[in-house]
């Protein structure tokens, strides 16, 4: 089990962020899903960004990743084939297949094909492998947003935890409030 010390991590990671090396934001990572290839074993960690009007599909296994890159026309052709209306409908039925665990991958060479297989539009995304500085900048974007989660869940924890001693007539005990209800992080 990792542990972190939250403060000291926290203000590491935010030394380096992306506003202080004024690089644009990329879009905002919505779904996040770990996926274990059957016939290798091997972890994959796939996750999807979605702002007003584009979606981007990503792959990656902490040394290489995989994008669709979709351009504008490019999410266009793939909406009208696949059916879909918007990219917000792209990330809903993506987020739905990464929790049911209904996504396979074949790994070709610099190619990726991922399919949401319980899909009823039978949904499948080529994914091209980024060039190295491209995938270095998206696997740091990747790992400050991690970051970021983290440090929110330990203001959440900490917040419980308060509103636990200073209320000591209505005690629950912590682990069971923090499961009552499905945890919700903050993906924007």
């Amino acid at each position: 089990m990792l542990q972190f010390d939250g403060p000291v991590l926290w203000h590491v990671c935010r030394s380096s962020s992306w506003e202080m090396d004024n690089q644009e934001v990329p879009a905002s990572i919505r779904s996040l899903h770990i996926h274990r290839h059957p016939q290798n074993n091997q972890r994959y960690f796939c996750y999807t960004r979605v702002s007003p009007g584009a979606f981007d599909l990503c792959v990656t296994n902490i040394v290489d990743v995989w994008s669709t890159a979709f351009s504008q026309q490019k999410l266009e052709e793939h909406k009208s084939m696949h059916g879909m209306k918007n990219a917000e409908e792209y990330h809903t039925r993506t987020k739905e297949a990464f929790h049911k665990d209904a996504v396979s991958l074949t790994v070709l060479d610099n190619t990726m094909i991922l399919k949401l297989s319980q899909d009823a539009l039978g949904l499948a995304f080529d994914l091209y492998k980024l060039p190295v500085a491209e995938a270095k900048v998206e696997l740091r974007s990747v790992v400050f947003h991690l970051v970021d989660h983290v440090h929110q869940l330990e203001k959440q924890v900490t917040a419980m935890e308060e509103a636990d001693a200073s209320s000591p007539g209505k005690r629950m005990p912590f682990a069971h409030r923090l499961f009552q209800t499905e945890p919700r992080l903050p993906l924007e």
